[in-house]
């Protein structure tokens, strides 16, 4: 972990920004520190439905909120919507949540929603359980990879993706169990605080990864 000095993780969970044009037709400002209004939005409304022990009715609509959350340039919309009669999305969903502890069966399950790569399946994951899980886009990837922090991840094989997430999830509870350690306290903000004195959910540390990863591209091409 030498490329990333934990001492500045506040720092970097304080400068995580994300907005793009779905929010403002949302009615959402860009998220920010300390409202985070969408994020928050999707954490609670995803903590309810990891919550229910029978899920009733096929969260269709959440999903393609969270698409709309993360749309950039590489936006699976079109393949959601065009895969959605071959699938029974309630049942996916059922067993993603039934699983939800166990990082490699979670993804595996997950990536069997049309359209879902790595980048979506991992933030369906975040939202419904963000003590336990975060989101990896290909912004942290490029930057854990060029710093020796992440193994190459293969899109094209679900293997690889597999493997490459459970990796990712084990490198950012490692953080989360060495911020708790050197009680470096994550800063307070609308999201839920964490179980531990620290506060740090898996998912606050991703959040600081991805503001680390904009500053490490900006040190590489500067």
């Amino acid at each position: 972990m030498a490329a990333i000095n934990i001492n500045e993780f506040p720092a970097y969970f304080r400068a995580y920004k994300w907005s793009n044009a779905n929010h403002a037709s949302r009615g959402y400002p860009g998220d920010a520190f300390p409202g985070f209004p969408w994020i928050k939005s999707l954490e609670d409304r995803g903590a309810r439905m990891a919550g229910q022990q029978i899920l009733a009715v096929a969260p269709t609509d959440y999903i393609r909120e969270i698409l709309s959350w993360g749309a950039g340039k590489n936006d699976p919309s079109m393949k959601f919507e065009a895969g959605l009669g071959n699938v029974a999305l309630i049942e996916i969903i059922r067993q993603v949540i039934a699983v939800i502890d166990d990082p490699r069966q979670a993804i595996s399950t997950a990536l069997q929603i049309p359209g879902f790569g790595l980048t979506y399946a991992s933030k369906l994951l975040r939202f419904l359980r963000p003590e336990t899980h975060a989101s990896l886009d290909r912004r942290i990837r490029v930057s854990m990879l060029k710093a020796g922090l992440l193994s190459k991840i293969h899109d094209s094989y679900a293997s690889s993706m597999v493997d490459g997430y459970v990796e990712f999830q084990s490198f950012c509870a490692r953080l989360c169990a060495q911020l708790e350690a050197e009680g470096i306290q994550r800063p307070g903000c609308m999201l839920e605080l964490g179980p531990e004195p620290a506060g740090w959910r898996v998912a606050d540390v991703e959040m600081a990864l991805f503001a680390w990863a904009d500053t490490a591209a900006a040190q590489r091409n500067p």
